[in-house]
């Protein structure tokens, strides 16, 4: 049995029970942005919404897990002295659906990126393998942490899995989000509105892999410095959270998108990365198309406008012509 000092106690107990309120909260985003998908996109492919179902599916239970964590430190085992020391079986369980939602938020956009650079393997590929990697680290610990159930026996035995599995987290968030900003600048073409667009597309991106990527790393920082208080624990509960959010707030800001490229003003930026198409919406004359990613377009629309003259004017001007042509020859008669 592991004592712990009363201040340990108290920061990491305060730290479990704020994490899960975090991501209580965060749940319901997740929630609500996947019933939005749902009634905003009925015509999407059924490969795109089983993808949705599945996240949001996983996040629920990662929700349970937490609830469930929190349940047995601040009841079952209330008053234990090393209560903060023991691993229980939810918690191990939390990591490996952290991993598992990861993973999916990880490889959607690593194909994103993979269309965008025209089937780049050299550049998708590691990424894809560093985002599996990261799986299999996280589950080695899942299953250490049960086995083990303590961190502290954890810590000393396998301390280096867990830091390898933040690492690569952070490392494929970095690779993810260069490749995609790289490439979506690439495509700029002088034309204003459009270039606007990737501005957009440009700045929500960035900020959308730095969200994840730094809450990992300060996750990480807080199990290398102070991995004898779970606050690093409490920072992991949501980051499950923001990866499930990102990936749904990709796929509902299409209708801002869309909304954007066929409006004549150039203000707001409110946009985010590549995403599928629906089905019906391809065939639009005087469009102007560019694929920006699989099945992913953004149509501008082309105004069109065409002078012509009305029959009466063209009358009387015909009139006037035939009359000028009369006194022409009356005069050269003369």
């Amino acid at each position: 049995m592991v004592l712990l000092s009363e201040s340990n106690l108290k920061t990491s107990l305060g730290a479990i029970l704020f994490g899960g309120m975090v991501c209580t909260g965060l749940s319901g985003v997740v929630g609500m942005q996947t019933v939005l998908y749902f009634r905003l996109f009925t015509r999407d492919l059924t490969s795109t919404k089983v993808k949705v179902a599945i996240v949001f599916f996983l996040d629920m239970l990662h929700s349970a897990m937490i609830a469930a964590a929190n349940y047995m430190y601040f009841v079952s085992h209330f008053g234990e002295e090393d209560v903060t020391d023991r691993v229980f079986w939810a918690v191990g369980v939390s990591i490996a659906l952290t991993a598992l939602i990861t993973v999916c938020v990880h490889l959607f956009f690593a194909f994103r990126l993979f269309k965008l650079s025209k089937r780049n393997y050299w550049i998708t590929v590691p990424i894809a393998v560093l985002a599996v990697a990261r799986v299999v680290a996280a589950f080695v610990t899942a299953v250490e942490l049960i086995r083990l159930k303590s961190f502290y026996e954890f810590g000393q035995r396998f301390r280096w899995v867990f830091t390898l599995g933040l690492v690569l987290s952070s490392v494929v968030d970095g690779l993810i989000t260069a490749g995609l900003c790289f490439y979506l600048r690439r495509h700029r073409g002088g034309t204003g509105r459009f270039d606007h667009i990737l501005n957009a597309v440009t700045l929500y991106t960035i900020e959308n892999g730095l969200l994840t990527s730094v809450t990992t790393l300060v996750s990480l920082i807080f199990w290398l410095v102070k991995s004898d208080e779970l606050i690093y624990l409490g920072l992991h509960f949501a980051i499950s959270k923001l990866y499930a959010n990102s990936f749904l707030a990709s796929m509902n800001a299409r209708k801002s998108l869309m909304a954007q490229s066929t409006s004549q003003s150039t203000s707001g930026h409110r946009l985010p990365v590549i995403f599928p198409t629906q089905r019906g919406l391809g065939d639009r004359s005087n469009a102007g198309q560019l694929d920006l990613g699989i099945q992913t377009r953004v149509h501008i629309t082309v105004d069109k406008t065409t002078d012509y003259v009305p029959e009466s004017a063209h009358e009387n001007s015909s009139s006037d012509q035939l009359s000028a042509d009369q006194k022409g020859a009356g005069m050269s008669r003369a």
